[in-house]
């Protein structure tokens, strides 16, 4: 037994020796890839951003907004001249139509007090009537354009900060999306809802892909308040610190 005991504690020690033994290139190189690692993961998430944001409702008007002059069909006594026709672009003060009552010899002229360009729509109201609809639409150069965002996270909405808008009617993938900044936050809550005017980044709609959307009397969309832009190695760094 003492002959096996010893035997067995000389292949222990000559084990130990073995596996305690460990080359000094593994040593090397393993800190050398070590340090590389580090260097690369530092690197890519300092750069790697990771915003915080809040979605909103976006809602674009047109500077200059359309008019219009409906007619309901329901008297037989009147009678109306039509001195536009579709297509036809106008002057402010120039005359739509002309109203005829025969039963009392009446008239009555209406104009247009904007210029714009003419559009005829003809349909029926609720009571199944023909209507007839003259719409001026004026050409417009300028927008207003307001986003909504819910109350979470509202009070982080600040003025600057960078909004990127997508509209319904022009996909994203497609035309791209408008870029603006937070022009100023209304004080007060509407519809339960927080709401900020958008000053575009060009006067025109134009788009991230370079496409110049026309301007409409109303476009919807939503729109992306970035709150800020913090990579994630500031993320971490901050979390720990706090």
């Amino acid at each position: 037994m003492p002959d096996i005991n010893q035997s067995l504690d000389t292949v222990s020690n000559e084990m130990e020796e073995i596996v305690g033994i460990i080359p000094p290139w593994v040593v090397r190189w393993g800190i050398t890839v070590l340090f590389f690692v580090t260097i690369i993961v530092t690197y890519i998430s300092s750069h790697v951003r990771f915003p915080d944001s809040i979605q909103g409702s976006v809602i674009i008007e047109a500077s200059k907004q359309p008019g219009k002059v409906t007619i309901t069909r329901n008297h037989a006594a009147q009678e109306y001249k039509f001195f536009v026709k579709d297509g036809q672009t106008v002057n402010p003060n120039d005359t739509l139509l002309v109203s005829f009552n025969k039963g009392d010899g009446k008239s009555e002229v209406i104009t247009t007090p904007m210029a714009g360009k003419i559009y005829l729509v003809n349909g029926r109201n609720s009571e199944n009537l023909l209507e007839q609809t003259i719409w001026v639409i004026p050409k417009s150069e300028g927008v207003e354009v307001k986003i909504r965002y819910p109350n979470k996270g509202a009070g982080n909405v600040r003025v600057g900060q960078k909004v990127s808008i997508g509209l319904d009617d022009y996909p994203e993938y497609e035309y791209g999306f408008l870029e603006g900044t937070i022009l100023y936050v209304l004080p007060i809550q509407t519809e339960n809802n927080h709401e900020a005017k958008i000053i575009l980044s060009t006067d025109k709609l134009l788009t991230s892909q370079g496409k110049e959307l026309p301007i409409l009397p109303l476009m919807e969309g939503h729109g992306e308040i970035l709150l800020n832009d913090r990579s994630i190695f500031q993320r971490i760094f901050n979390s720990i610190l706090h």
